[in-house]
């Protein structure tokens, strides 16, 4: 097959679309299809593949500590020329913004098949627009059904966007494949005992110290002030408990000022952006994975901390069922203070710790990357096959 992705989120940009974009290019490519990308240009960064087609692009970043960029075009004929030469038969767009859009455009000036994948919930992120004193929910809502209503069906990683889209555009077919993570690059080395030991010493973490973990943006909608309020008391209760905060964000300072302000700014790490080799020994050297998050799709940071055998512990949301079973390998918890209460019975109860563990690593061989290209591969097929006709979506997921 030769498959166009447009994507306004890829290499070098650093988060979760970006990295499922890259893995899903690579692996289609190692079974033998052609995979071209239309993407934003970034400053600095000298393109060296000739399938990737980038385009002008401005910094949207609109103070959400991220790198995002926002591409633009007066004249998109030149894509289409170069999509006819490199033969397309699908069009995938992973975005929602102006490289998706051109995308739309090909789909339909070329009589292509176009799918959609829904990364990311925006009606939690309308904030970054003037304090969201412009976008309601409802209007939120209405631009993404606005956005995706040509779509001939929709790829929803999780349960959760698979019922939020069906409510919003009941009339197009929806299908749910959970994202994936490449192993053998996020554990591209064996940690050792004394690696492990070696890094906590660089935090200044003792021997019989326990370690929370949460990694993501530092943001509020990933309720990074709730997570801090849920382990304040905690911490203070006993020195020996530390939080690291893994990622970049606009509330960083805030958290850093308010854990000063308390007393406990020895208990609890700041690491901003890291990359993969490191992020993956971060989890490797801590004891639990909270978050509070309810803005999630399928966090890709949680399937990392399955990865690594962590146990895990989160607010009740759809976007975790398939990564969280609780009871198992961590807590599905109701509310904030439930939430701190699961932490303070799990956390120095090392046999359980070593169970939800075990189970976690068990259960993260569902979400590698290989089964969701394997999983998109037969999709694509699928749809090939049936466009124009209505896709069958409950028999593609009855078969796969």
């Amino acid at each position: 097959m030769n498959i166009a992705i447009f994507s306004d989120a890829y290499i070098p940009i650093k988060n979760g679309v970006t990295t499922s974009v890259a893995q899903l290019k690579a692996g289609l490519e190692k079974r033998g299809h052609n995979v071209i990308v239309i993407t934003v240009d970034v400053p600095d960064y000298e393109e060296k593949d000739p399938n990737v087609y980038r385009l002008p692009s401005i910094n949207a970043s609109f103070g959400s500590g991220t790198d995002a960029r926002l591409g633009f075009l007066f004249n998109y004929l030149p894509i289409i020329r170069f999509l006819k030469k490199k033969k397309i038969d699908i069009i995938h767009t992973h975005t929602e913004f102006t490289i998706a859009l051109y995308g739309k455009r090909a789909a339909k000036k070329l009589k292509l098949p176009l799918v959609q994948s829904t990364h990311t919930m925006w009606e939690e992120y309308r904030h970054y627009i003037l304090n969201g004193k412009i976008f309601t929910r409802g209007m939120v809502r209405k631009m993404m059904s606005t956005f995706m209503k040509n779509a001939y069906c929709l790829v929803c990683p999780s349960i959760k966007a698979e019922k939020y889209y069906k409510g919003l555009l009941p009339n197009i077919s929806t299908v749910v494949i959970n994202n994936g993570i490449d192993v053998d690059k996020f554990k591209s080395s064996t940690i050792t005992e004394n690696e492990i030991v070696s890094m906590r010493k660089t935090f200044d973490f003792k021997k019989n110290e326990k370690i929370l973990l949460f990694v993501g943006r530092i943001g509020n909608e990933k309720r990074v002030l709730e997570l801090f309020s849920i382990v304040v008391p905690i911490l203070k209760e006993n020195a020996q408990i530390k939080m690291i905060f893994v990622g970049a964000g606009p509330l960083v300072d805030h958290i850093a000022d308010s854990a000063k302000r308390l007393g406990i700014e020895k208990q609890v790490v700041f690491t901003g952006f890291v990359n993969w080799d490191l992020v993956y020994r971060l989890y490797s050297i801590s004891d639990l994975f909270v978050t509070a998050s309810l803005s999630e799709v399928q966090p890709m940071t949680l399937i990392e901390a399955s990865m690594c055998g962590m146990p895990i512990i989160v607010r009740r949301d759809d976007s975790y069922l398939d990564l969280v079973h609780d009871g198992k390998n961590g807590y599905i918890v109701d509310s904030d203070e439930e939430m701190a209460a699961k932490i303070r019975s799990l956390i120095y109860d090392d046999e359980k710790l070593k169970e939800f563990s075990e189970y976690s690593l068990k259960n993260s061989s569902k979400f590698t990357a290989e089964n969701h290209v394997i999983r998109m591969e037969k999709f694509y097929q699928e749809v090939l096959k049936t466009y124009p006709n209505k896709f069958d979506c409950q028999s593609f997921m009855e078969k796969n």
